[in-house]
């Protein structure tokens, strides 16, 4: 008895020991080997993806992997420059600021020593002032205590020639007494 089952579009037959179909039955392919005609157009296919990546896709692939390296090489080497430039640009900056430090405590210190002298000679001027005003007003004060003495003497005098005339009750003559007047003014100041 033969049996034929149809799974999916394969023929499976099974037959009970002993019976023959009349034709031989096929030999059914071995899944894990590949046949001949599969091998060569798997080989085919292989070799001709192999030559579209080798030199269709694989070479701008390359080339753009080239382009950025250099890219990156020459931003390495930019901003190294920039780095260089960088610090070049610092030491200049901090010589011209060491510089115009060293020009300003010169300008200080110059006016520091002007200042000084000016006030030397101002102090020396005012100093000059103030002897001269000190002579003028010792001269005018010696001048002044000369009157004043001269003013006093005399008034001394009429006070004394009065002050006697009322003790001795008479008249004395002031222009007589003057002599024994100044003789006295004169020994009080020595």
């Amino acid at each position: 008895m033969n049996i034929q089952i149809s799974i999916e579009g394969q023929h499976l037959f099974f037959a009970e020991e002993g019976e023959a179909e009349e034709g031989e039955a096929e030999e059914v392919p071995n899944p894990v080997i590949p046949e001949l005609n599969h091998m060569a157009w798997a080989l085919g296919s292989f070799l001709i993806l192999w030559a579209l990546m080798h030199f269709v896709l694989l070479p701008p692939l390359l080339k753009k992997r080239e382009d950025r390296e250099l890219q990156l090489k020459a931003g390495r080497d930019s901003a190294d420059k920039a780095k260089v430039a960088l610090r070049e640009a610092q030491a200049e900056y901090d010589a011209a600021i060491a510089a115009a430090r060293a020009d300003a405590d010169a300008i200080i210190e110059a006016a520091r020593t002007e200042a000084g002298e000016y006030r030397s000679t101002v102090m020396a001027e005012a100093t000059a002032a103030a002897a001269d005003v000190k002579s003028e007003a010792s001269g005018g004060l010696d001048a002044q205590r000369d009157a004043t003495v001269a003013s006093m003497r005399s008034d001394v005098g009429d006070i004394a020639v009065a002050a006697a005339s009322a003790v001795l009750e008479k008249d004395l003559d002031r222009a007589a007494q003057q002599s024994t007047i100044d003789a006295s003014l004169s020994g009080g100041d020595s």
